[in-house]
């Protein structure tokens, strides 16, 4: 037997499957090939609609998803969602009409439903039945690294295969998701249960979180600062940065080069500079924000070449710094109890504000280019990003 399976707690098991099976879920070699080979069949209006279609099934999936994993468990959930994005990964590249296109989007969208919560939340109960859930946030850190190094590797290796078969890449990323739901099988279903999934449960629950989240004046303009970030930074990650590599003219190989440059700089300040609380005080870290979006994003519209690298970096470095620093002051001002609902509350507004910005860039980027469509979340940045992060410093001591 594999020794990641010879451990003596079910904990232990858990964290070495939970490594593997995210590690598996990073090798996404589509990241910088899949707008180009959108372009071959689709429009440009027709890419953003399913962008934002594939998050709104995903929203929309929360909660049936939700009640599959408390009714058959979190382990079978995880399972589901791995063979789905599986077979949407396969079915991709056979696609030749927008319609099928649609189908494999809700594919994919239901199949992160069924991820969604269910692996951090097995992995919290296990380590909570063995009494190691203060280990949590260590090791869910840990495996953010793993994710960062996985997506690095795919993301070079995706438009290098690219050049060489334009199916492969998809087919690559469906066999190791595939691999991720079969390792998948060997996880533990602890025996204790944080919250049984019901209707009237997850109303409430969404209730206490936007409670928690904008419970009094300081904590309405940190959440609402997430929010404007989190959606702009978030927008382009997904979307934007990988149509503007492509609209800028760089080869496959180039962008895959690009990006996993990129992101491998964000490795570096996920597990060193954005975690320094002397560099990134809570004043210095709301300055931050506004100045890297504006520096990044407002000049869009004039970018060329090799010289729009360093905004195409400070745009994705903008999303890193997200979830690490806002994510950080979330945590320490949220109370325990209510924590992980106001951030799941905040994650679904952010994913909210996601689908409007998707589906009005279609119209955008095909008037003009991403260029245009990354001075317009600059412009965003000025009228909602600055006035709130100003706002917001008045209120830190």
């Amino acid at each position: 037997m594999l020794n990641f399976l010879k451990k003596n707690t079910i904990s232990d098991k858990n964290i070495s499957i939970y490594y593997l099976i995210n590690f598996c879920r990073s090798l996404v070699f589509s990241i910088p090939i899949w707008i180009v080979f959108y372009r071959r069949i689709i429009s440009i209006e027709q890419i953003s609609f399913l962008v934002g279609f594939q998050y709104f099934v995903n929203i929309i999936s929360e909660l049936p998803t939700g009640a599959f994993a408390d009714i058959l468990g979190k382990r079978v959930s995880i399972i589901v969602g791995f063979f789905l994005f599986s077979a949407g990964s396969f079915l991709f590249p056979f696609a030749t009409t927008f319609l099928h296109y649609v189908v494999v989007a809700g594919l994919i969208g239901l199949a992160d439903s069924f991820l969604s919560g269910s692996t951090e939340a097995l992995l919290y109960d296990s380590m909570k039945q063995d009494k190691r859930e203060r280990e949590f946030s260590e090791v869910v850190a840990n495996q953010g690294v793993i994710f960062q190094v996985g997506l690095v590797t795919g993301t070079i290796l995706g438009g290098i295969i690219y050049q060489w078969n334009i199916f492969i890449p998809f087919l690559l990323e469906g066999f190791f998701l595939l691999l991720g739901g079969i390792f998948s099988f060997f996880l533990i279903e602890p025996d204790i249960d944080t919250e049984i999934f019901t209707l009237k449960n997850y109303v409430k629950q969404m209730k206490q979180g936007a409670k928690e989240a904008f419970k009094n004046s300081f904590l309405k303009k940190l959440s609402w600062f997430y929010i404007a970030v989190g959606s702009i930074t978030w927008a382009a990650t997904i979307y934007f940065n990988s149509s503007m590599m492509v609209d800028l003219g760089f080869s496959d190989s180039e962008r895959g080069f690009i990006s996993g440059s990129i992101r491998l700089l964000n490795i570096i300040l996920l597990s060193k500079l954005l975690k320094n609380k002397k560099i990134f005080s809570e004043r210095n870290s709301i300055l931050f924000f506004p100045i890297i979006m504006i520096i990044s994003f407002l000049p869009g519209i004039l970018l060329e070449g090799w010289f729009a690298l360093p905004f195409i970096a400070g745009a994705m470095v903008s999303s890193t710094a997200r979830w690490i620093i806002l994510g950080r002051m979330n945590n320490e001002h949220f109370s325990s109890k209510y924590r992980a609902t106001a951030i799941s509350t905040l994650s679904m507004l952010v994913g909210v504000f996601f689908i409007l910005l998707t589906f009005i860039s279609g119209p955008v980027i095909a008037f003009g280019t991403t260029r245009l469509m990354y001075t317009i979340l600059g412009v965003l940045t000025i009228f909602t990003v600055v006035p709130l992060g100003k706002s917001l410093l008045n209120k830190i001591p």
